[in-house]
């Protein structure tokens, strides 16, 4: 019993750590797109990597599941429109 109260709280948290990554993202791509310099959009690209790097462990941990997917929607917008500045 304890094993799995572990393995849903470990799981949880790699949930909350993609959560707060895209809105990372989201912040990062907003100021870039404000003030696009290289700063901001060098600042934007790092934290998707970051995020990009927190889904592949929600990706393993969880499979392609709510709100996994929802997350990596939101991310994928963010990097089309950081894209679009450079």
């Amino acid at each position: 019993m304890e094993d799995h109260t572990q393995m849903s709280w470990k799981e949880d948290t790699i949930i909350a750590q993609l959560h707060n990554s895209v809105d990372n993202v989201t912040m990062a791509v907003g100021q870039a797109q404000t003030r696009p310099t290289e700063q901001t959009i060098q600042n934007a690209q790092e934290m998707i990597e970051r995020a990009e790097r927190s889904a592949t462990n929600a990706l393993q941990s969880r499979g392609e599941t709510e709100p996994i997917s929802t997350l990596l929607e939101q991310l994928n917008q963010n990097k089309e429109k950081l894209n679009e500045l450079h």
